[in-house]
């Protein structure tokens, strides 16, 4: 049993706010970034689906959780401490809006080690199928399970991104950035 105090809890929940934090900072300089369109979409796709996978991190740990765009918004209005926590149904709302806008910004193809498209749907494809079972009593929401089969599929059928031989080398240091990953903390 863990509590509030617990500190690999409290370290997972700052590490993963602080994810978020990034993602919302990057995401807002590169508005006004001097870069090109594509480098611009590229890496506002990739901040959106750090901050996806931070959320669902969160809203699978501790459930329902506030929702924070801007960082230095909330800290210049001194609101951070008000924030008002959202219902799981609509953290998992927003996750899934944030992995669709990224998914039409990224590149199809990224290099090796960087997000693109088919990470951001494989990602997409697991929250669906995790909120297949929210709230269901032994059962699934069929939507959501042919949801998560469909963006499943397509990230089998276009990525181009192949399953290694043998299973245990995905862990093996070497192959940190091997072609089975669709996304990875480095």
């Amino acid at each position: 049993t863990v509590n509030g105090t617990d500190a690999d809890l409290v370290n997972m929940s700052y590490s993963l706010w602080a994810v978020n934090g990034h993602a919302n900072t990057v995401y807002n300089r590169l508005k006004t970034a001097n870069a090109s369109q594509a480098t611009i979409d590229a890496c506002m796709g990739e901040s959106l689906t750090w901050k996806a996978m931070a959320y669902f991190y969160l809203v699978r740990s501790f459930g329902a959780v506030p929702i924070i765009h801007d960082n230095t918004e909330e800290l210049t209005a001194g609101s951070y401490n008000s924030k008002y926590k959202v219902e799981v149904p609509d953290v998992y709302e927003y996750i899934i809006m944030t992995l669709e806008k990224a998914i039409e910004l990224l590149p199809e193809n990224g290099a090796a080690g960087r997000i693109d498209r088919y990470s951001a749907e494989g990602l997409l494809a697991k929250v669906y199928l995790t909120r297949s079972g929210y709230g269901q009593s032994g059962s699934r929401n069929q939507s959501d399970l042919d949801n998560a089969a469909l963006h499943a599929k397509n990230v089998i059928d276009k990525s181009g991104h192949n399953l290694m031989d043998n299973y245990a080398d995905i862990f093996r240091l070497e192959n940190n950035k091997n072609e089975e990953s669709l996304l990875a903390w480095h």
